[in-house]
């Protein structure tokens, strides 16, 4: 045992969960919605607790601090140089993203998205008056990589002016390599194509695997990219809506910031302390964290192997959101969703990721160990009744 207790639920229900009283009403198992059921670290709790003691919740000024707890994270958990002034904040990754369109797109541009992938992705570009264009990840012998030639002839059209890269990649569970990293850079930057690397996911790595981020790479790279965070994966603070970009390009960032205005957004007077306390305080949790999820995705690859050797996991080295692959069954995603449903199971379609994902789903084991297990228990007697199997 840590220092941290990774076994003690939260008790979510009847606190205006959405995975629990919206989700979980539907299904006693709700394994979709990308949020954690582990406390974060008491600090966090307490720099809330302090900020809400103080009873001022009036307009407030972005304290320092923020812009310093991002450089420090970075360079802590991912060696990365991150100027303090790069840093911009955000009340989400999504509006980041809108924000960044506006800067450095019109509308009629087209915008790379490389699918099975998050699914606001296509939503964002397509309210915005963007086109989208799917450059589809290759998916061989249970494994995905991207396919350079197609990206190389998208990122070439004269019309193309942003891709949109995530990383770690949401749903199929993968941290891409340097080299993956760097081609795609190249690519990029040849085409004068900027790049958004949604990098929500960077803190949930797996057996020495390291995150690349973006605007880390080289001063070309850095001055064609931004790379979006938060700290709500890894701490369970979604709900606090405070995210960041980082922008080393000074005009790029001075045209996401007056998009900025141009919504009125202000900050989290609450989310902002959180995040301050998360980063200088997280790094003993986010370890033990994703030790504890390495052990949730070994049981579950066992159960499966053992009790449903027709589906198989997606191999991963990031991110607590597996990607399951169901073909073996014979059904579309629409029909696994209703099988998981009749025994109380709620996952996430993996068609809602583009057409790509058809015949997969999402499964989040961000839970504690008795909870996924009960679940693949309750899916794995519905299996047994479906295909008559006699275990």
């Amino acid at each position: 045992m840590g220092t941290y207790n990774f076994e003690q639920q939260k008790h979510m229900k009847g606190t205006d969960s959405w995975k629990w009283d919206k989700e979980g009403k539907e299904c006693p198992y709700p394994l979709g919605v990308a949020d954690t059921d582990f406390l974060p670290p008491p600090e966090v709790t307490k720099a809330v607790m302090k900020k809400a003691a103080q009873g001022n919740f009036a307009y407030g000024v972005m304290p320092q601090a923020f812009y310093d707890s991002v450089s420090h994270w970075y360079e802590k958990r991912h060696g990365a140089e991150i100027r303090p002034d790069w840093v911009t904040y955000s009340p989400g990754l999504i509006v980041a993203i809108k924000m960044l369109m506006e800067a450095v797109t019109h509308v009629g541009d087209n915008v790379i998205i490389q699918s099975p992938v998050y699914f606001n992705f296509s939503l964002i570009i397509k309210r915005n008056g963007r086109n989208i264009l799917e450059n589809t990840l290759l998916y061989e012998n249970g494994t995905y990589r991207i396919d350079f030639e197609d990206l190389e002839r998208k990122a070439a059209d004269p019309r193309t002016t942003m891709l949109i890269f995530c990383n770690p990649h949401n749903p199929i569970a993968h941290a891409w390599s340097r080299e993956d990293v760097e081609r795609v850079a190249e690519i990029c930057n040849s085409n004068h194509v900027f790049v958004v690397s949604d990098e929500a996911h960077s803190d949930i790595l797996f057996q020495g695997v390291r995150h690349i981020p973006f605007v880390s790479l080289d001063p070309q790279t850095a001055a064609n990219s931004a790379s979006i965070n938060s700290a709500g994966k890894t701490f369970n603070t979604n709900g606090l809506y405070v995210s960041y970009a980082i922008i080393p390009n000074r005009q790029v960032r001075d045209a996401f910031e007056n998009a900025y205005a141009n919504h009125h957004f202000d900050f989290s007077m609450i989310g902002v302390p959180a995040q301050i306390a998360a980063y200088e305080h997280g790094d003993t949790y986010t370890d033990e964290l994703n030790q504890y999820l390495w052990g949730n995705i070994t049981w579950l690859e066992q159960f499966l192997k053992e009790n449903m050797p027709d589906v198989k996991m997606v191999k991963p080295n990031a991110t607590y959101l597996m990607w399951l692959d169901f073909h073996g069954w014979g059904m579309n995603s629409e029909q696994v969703d209703a099988f998981f449903r009749s025994a109380g199971v709620a996952l996430n379609r993996g068609d809602i990721y583009g057409d790509a994902g058809d015949g997969f789903m999402r499964i989040n084991i961000a839970c504690a160990r008795e909870v996924l297990q009960a679940a693949m228990e309750s899916v794995c007697v519905r299996y047994r009744e479906m295909f008559r199997k006699d275990q």
